[in-house]
């Protein structure tokens, strides 16, 4: 497996929707796993040029799990509906000075993530809407993490985004925000997962949590890097890409 991490520097309110949204755009206070994704797809098209949907395939292929903190306080705009109706969309905003991301990538993936790690480092790229522009700060790009496997029941410690079916205790939900975000923004039996951010709300905004520390539900991966210290399962992951597969076949 591979990993890069990296750290964005927001110049401006983001604006990252939740599916489904009705009537408000509300957004996510973090970046989603496909938020991510997509935030490479566009620094690499930039950089290198290409048919941006098949980027974004590519990178959705090749890729395992993706996960984001952050160490600020984040604070969420009210999402207000208008008695009036119009044709745009409301939208809801947050903002924060930065935000730490990670994308883990199978080892076949070697030459793709050299050229997103050079990406990262010079294309400017956007995160959530169109309009919210962000920059990468270049020294904060890392490929040198740690792999460490961690077996059921196992107590852990992370401080990015997590899949809820890989905690153990539930009660943690209590302590942090529960998400709903998607995980496969190619495929068209896209679902959503739910996940626990490193965050706890209050009023308008989220103030952050050093750290989230439960049991695990089955077997996992940590990874460590210089930012983030995330957690994924990788069976689960090759359970579901096998089980996209016989769909397709029996398609």
């Amino acid at each position: 497996m591979i990993a890069l991490e990296f750290r964005l520097k927001l110049s401006s309110a983001y604006s990252i929707r939740v599916p489904y949204s009705y009537q408000c755009a509300r957004t996510y206070p973090l970046p989603a796993p496909s938020t991510i994704k997509g935030l490479c797809a566009n620094a690499l098209w930039r950089l290198h040029g290409g048919e941006p949907v098949q980027i974004l395939n590519d990178i959705n292929k090749n890729s395992m799990i993706a996960t984001s903190r952050t160490e600020y306080p984040v604070v969420i705009t009210s999402c207000t509906v208008r008695v009036i109706p119009m044709d745009a969309l409301l939208r809801q905003f947050a903002f924060t000075p930065y935000i730490d991301c990670m994308i883990v990538f199978k080892d076949v993936a070697k030459d793709l993530v050299k050229q997103i790690e050079e990406s990262l480092k010079f294309s400017p790229v956007y995160i959530g809407d169109s309009e919210s522009l962000a920059c990468i700060i270049p020294e904060s790009v890392n490929s040198e993490v740690k792999f460490n496997s961690v077996s059921k029941d196992k107590d852990v410690e992370v401080n990015a985004l997590v899949k809820f079916n890989v905690v153990q205790n539930n009660t943690l939900s209590e302590k942090g925000v529960v998400l709903y975000m998607q995980d496969d923004p190619c495929s068209p039996e896209a679902t959503l997962h739910r996940y626990i951010a490193p965050l706890r709300q209050k009023g308008d905004s989220y103030e952050p949590l050093v750290s989230l520390s439960f049991a695990t539900s089955k077997d996992c991966i940590i990874v460590e890097g210089n930012l983030i210290k995330g957690l994924f399962c990788e069976v689960q992951d090759e359970a579901i890409e096998d089980k996209q597969r016989s769909r397709k076949k029996k398609a």
